[in-house]
């Protein structure tokens, strides 16, 4: 049985963008073990306070499945294992379960550590038994293994079975500086396992590989193959400089490709993806593979036609590892584009309806000013609407004016005329903040006239972009997201103007909440 650990917590916490609050690290690992990982390697609790706070708080949740792992080093020169902070601290956390790293790299032991290579050996065989006396489960991470061991191959072997010796329950092979490829993997990882039998360490074998070279995944694929059984890596591929191997790539792969049996909740595996992008606030990379917005998505018409005919080009089903098909809407796509669109939000149409080629026409003509609809869940709603639905506008803006200035601050003030259910109305809205605030702050004063629960509705995520380069003539993409409760949507405006293009943005985001919530 393949054994996951996962080193989101630690590891990934080194993301340059990443800043874990305590309360995230106990959202991720409720959102871990409700997977099914085994192994949740939560922090280093001799490195920092908020890391061993991290530790004692999450003794009192009552974990389902997974065991809390406590990272650190080996001893440091000249200090005995049970005098050393880091070796006490992990001990301090109170897991029962610790993962510690030491040299492999002769490179290291000498210009890191400054110790004889038969010290860095004492280090590794002290560290590990100090554990092992106190009870706990020890993982023993080689660093740079892979590095060390085509630097001076018998040393390599040497830190290995000092840990195995001194009692370490599994051995991991890290590929620290990620620089290794699958063929030098799977060729040393059988040297590892020919040497293990011969010397009769019968220990698990884990490995841990970064993203340098782009090889984390296939490295990590080939140790399985070779006979490994314990596989590191975090959610994302979040880590420093590349990042480490991808658990969302990994596990799936595992379960649907090589029908490894793991003990996980598979089609969860989107939605824990998310929840990681959240807590980590980082934006989700769309093109990721099982997990992205975009792993699914189909633009081409070809392709839709092909798909809504029963034809495959989707290598698994998406809805195995919870994600979800997505037509694109674009200039590329046809008409079997808009049929599925159409279809999606429960309305049946034929290819030969005048309705499907006006909406195609309308899409042809967003796209060259540059929406770039693509999947966004709230434009093809708000277009199958205007297209093939009720048609009821709720409001309607006549005129508008944005005002702003440096007042003791930044000061702003817009002026909006409209109607709302056929009613005339003027509202003004002044605030301190900027000009898009303004707006925002006005149309929902004008709308809320009628419509009291359009108050409910934040603005969560604003981005500008250019839509069509020519010069100072140029136009720009607005997009916003907003929020209500647990549902979020965006919606685009594009204009030379970019608070014409701010307005478009919200007035839609604000429609397609009106017409979701009144089911017209």
């Amino acid at each position: 049985m393949i054994k996951l650990f996962d080193t989101t917590l630690r590891d990934g916490a080194q993301s340059p963008d990443v800043n874990f609050s305590i309360r995230d690290k106990l959202e991720i690992v409720k959102a871990l073990d409700d997977f099914g990982i085994d192994y949740i390697e939560l922090g280093w609790p001799g490195s920092n306070p908020k890391d061993m706070e991290a530790f004692l708080e999450v003794s009192k949740i009552n974990l389902k499945k997974s065991s809390i792992v406590a990272f650190g080093s080996t001893r440091r020169k000249g200090v005995k294992a049970e005098e050393d902070n880091n070796l006490k601290a992990i001990l301090e956390s109170k897991t029962r379960v610790a993962c510690i790293f030491g040299k492999t790299w002769l490179h290291h032991v000498d210009k890191q550590l400054s110790m004889t290579p038969e010290e860095n050996l004492e280090a590794i065989e002290e560290s590990v038994r100090f554990l092992k006396d106190e009870g706990l489960y020890v993982f023993y991470d080689l660093e740079h293994f892979f590095d060390g061991y085509k630097d001076n191959k018998e040393y390599a072997l040497k830190c290995l079975k000092a840990s195995s010796l001194a009692g370490a329950d599994c051995l991991v092979l890290c590929d620290t500086n990620g620089g290794t490829l699958p063929d030098e993997t799977r060729k040393i990882i059988k040297e590892v396992k020919e040497f293990m039998d011969k010397e009769g360490l019968k220990k698990d074998l884990g490995v841990h590989f970064h993203n340098d070279s782009g090889t984390a995944l296939a490295n990590s694929l080939a140790s399985v193959g070779e006979g490994v059984n314990e596989v590191q890596g975090t959610i994302n591929g979040l880590g420093e400089r590349a990042g480490n191997a991808d658990l969302c790539q990994i596990i799936p792969n595992l379960v649907l490709k090589k029908k490894n049996k793991l003990e996980v909740k598979l089609e969860k595996l989107t939605e824990l993806s998310k929840r990681i992008y959240t807590l980590s606030n980082i934006k989700p990379v769309s093109s990721q593979p099982f997990v992205g917005k975009n792993a699914f998505s189909h633009k081409g018409g070809i392709h839709v036609d092909a798909v809504m005919k029963g034809a495959s080009y989707e290598h698994i089903d998406p809805s195995s590892i919870g994600n979800k098909r997505e037509i694109v809407l674009s200039d590329l796509g046809g008409k079997a584009n808009i049929v599925e669109v159409a279809k999606k939000f429960k309305i049946e149409v034929q290819k030969n309806d005048p309705r499907v080629n006006d909406m195609l026409k309308e899409v042809e003509i967003m796209e060259k000013k540059g929406y770039d609809i693509g999947d966004s869940n709230a434009e093809q709603f708000l277009l199958v609407d205007k297209h093939f639905g009720s048609k009821k506008s709720f409001f309607n803006i006549k005129t508008w004016k944005i005002m702003s200035e440096q007042k003791n601050g930044e000061f702003s003030e817009a002026v909006i005329t409209g109607s709302v259910e056929g009613k005339d109305r003027e509202v003004i809205s002044a605030l301190k903040g900027g000009p898009v605030g303004a707006a925002y702050s006005a149309l929902t004063k004008l709308i809320s006239t009628d419509y009291k629960n359009i108050e409910e509705v934040r603005l969560i995520n604003y981005k500008v972009m250019i839509a069509e380069d020519k010069g100072s003539d140029s136009s720009v993409r607005v997009y916003i997201e907003f929020k209500n409760g647990k549902e979020e949507w965006g919606t685009v405006g594009v204009s030379t103007n970019i608070l014409e293009a701010s307005l478009e943005a919200i007035e839609k985001g604000f429609r397609y909440y009106l017409i979701k919530n009144h089911k017209i």
